[in-house]
């Protein structure tokens, strides 16, 4: 089994500085990927409701980042400069919120990151909670989730069609042309979210499932469903990446009991616990690989 980190937080800890070393240590100290949250706004009082207070280590504040002035590095950026940083590592996002992106243009810059290092990338997707942004930012909030079905499917179909064309509610194109190609023929778009309608979306058309806030005792049950849906679809059950975020609180024995329940990899959010200076940034993430990485190795 691997294990994978988000050291990513908001102020300094989104930093090039901070991300760039974070990163290379994660790398030489065993993790496996490097994963990238979103939020292209921050606000000082917020109408929705953040659904994962006291789950993580951000606690129960509200809103959940209180100072809206704290940088928070856009994921695409971050993943070139991480890229750039280290040479085996996976990089990617838990979660890109896919709507509020432009799919044609997103797709462009994933393939050029892809191709730059040399395959390592892998994109998380989710529909987003809070529509305070989405209004921002000018999405259909309503539809958000089939404007996430469509622009998967427009990315699959630029990455992988000469002379594409595609059809949808809100993107058309047809005789269309993108270079270069995915590394590895495609970029693996994992879907994020708990709920029966995300696990729907992974069954329909992810190539994996990020779990965050289902409850241990819970996993064997989700993942029996998201089989069971994969299969209706005529889709293989087995080739789904299963994917659970974990945290500094999570125990061995969780570990073991997540693992019997179908999962193939940990995602260790780290968000808010990790010090920015050097000696004490490294001792943090080699007490976290220890932890977790040493622990689920021979698994």
């Amino acid at each position: 089994m691997k294990v994978g980190v988000c050291c990513e937080f908001p102020g300094e800890c989104s930093s090039g500085d901070f991300l760039k070393r974070s990163a290379q240590i994660a790398e030489r100290v065993g993790f496996s990927s490097y994963w990238f949250g979103e939020h292209v706004l921050l606000f000082g009082a917020y109408e929705s409701k953040y659904p994962y207070g006291g789950i993580t280590s951000w606690g129960n504040d509200e809103p959940p980042i209180p100072d809206p002035r704290v940088p928070f590095v856009d994921p695409v950026m971050g993943m070139a400069l991480v890229a750039a940083a280290t040479s085996t590592i996976e990089i990617a996002t838990a979660v890109m919120i896919l709507p509020q992106r432009n799919p044609v243009v997103l797709a462009k810059e994933l393939v050029c990151l892809d191709e730059m290092s040399g395959g390592r990338l892998t994109l998380g997707v989710g529909v987003g909670w809070c529509k305070d942004e989405g209004d921002a930012i000018g999405i259909d909030w309503a539809n958000r989730g089939k404007l996430t079905d469509e622009y998967i499917d427009v990315m699959r179909t630029l990455w992988s069609e000469d002379a594409a064309e595609f059809a949808g509610p809100t993107i058309s194109f047809k005789d269309a042309y993108m270079y270069p190609r995915p590394v590895n023929g495609s970029i693996p778009i994992m879907v994020g979210g708990d709920s029966g309608v995300a696990l729907k979306r992974v069954a329909r058309t992810g190539d994996g499932w990020l779990a965050y806030s289902v409850p241990v005792d819970e996993m064997a049950a989700k993942v029996t469903q998201l089989r069971e849906i994969t299969k209706q679809q005529g889709r293989d059950p087995d080739a789904l990446r299963i994917s659970k975020a974990i945290f500094s609180y999570t125990t061995k024995d969780e570990l073991a009991q997540l693992r019997e329940a179908g999962v193939h990899e940990f995602l260790l959010f780290k968000s808010g616990e990790l010090a920015f200076e050097q000696a004490e940034l490294t001792a943090q993430l080699e007490e976290a690989a220890a932890a977790t990485v040493e622990v689920v190795k021979d698994w």
